[in-house]
């Protein structure tokens, strides 16, 4: 197919330089080629020697643009380059999909409320604030399933009230296991650093 687009603006350039040498000569001509022959006898008047002088430049625009339109249809033909795919780099793990890890805080008995400000890797911070009515909170994050079983950093921030009014700010980070299902408490250590412990 490609070879019969790439004969039309051969064919056409072949005819658009006849016409052209029959325009400026002015007498008869004869070419041809083992596909196709023109003849032409006599002498040409000036009036169709224009004509066919017009004819000739309107022919080489024809080859041009069939030139232009076969060299486009063959680069559109030649099959594209071959892409990698990205696999997730653990076995069996759909890619995109999370695990549910569960965070839970509790309000100690001498404070009036309590809000903890966690992170995992880079997600949104998760609050959880207690208080008047509600001792205890729980949320959760989703995270990439590509870390399920491996350990990622968290931080936590518990900000405590108390009955006078005083504020004690508790602050840490360190690295917790990911896994679908595993749920954290939050909590202050024996040394004041906030801290995440299995529940």
């Amino acid at each position: 197919m490609v070879a019969d687009m790439e004969f039309f603006p051969i064919a056409a350039l072949i005819i658009a330089t006849f016409l052209l040498l029959i325009g400026i000569v002015g007498r008869g001509a004869s070419m041809g080629s083992s596909q196709f022959h023109i003849t032409l006898e006599g002498s040409i008047g000036r009036l169709p020697r224009v004509a066919i002088l017009s004819a000739s430049i309107v022919t080489y625009v024809l080859a041009i643009f069939l030139f232009v339109y076969a060299a486009e249809s063959k680069s559109g033909s030649e099959p594209p380059p071959a892409t990698t795919v990205a696999v997730s780099p653990i076995s069996g793990e759909v890619p995109n999909s999370t695990i549910t890890v569960t965070i839970e805080s509790e309000l100690p008995e001498d404070a009036v409320s309590e809000t903890d400000t966690i992170v995992i890797e880079d997600s949104e911070p998760l609050a959880l604030e207690m208080g008047e009515g509600s001792s205890t909170a729980n949320g959760s994050f989703y995270i990439d399933a590509g870390l399920s079983d491996t350990y990622v950093y968290y931080s936590v921030e518990i900000v405590l009230t108390y009955a006078g009014g005083n504020e004690e700010t508790a602050t840490g980070e360190g690295e917790v296991m990911a896994g679908d299902g595993l749920s954290y408490r939050v909590s202050i250590d024996d040394d004041g650093n906030a801290v995440l412990e299995p529940a």
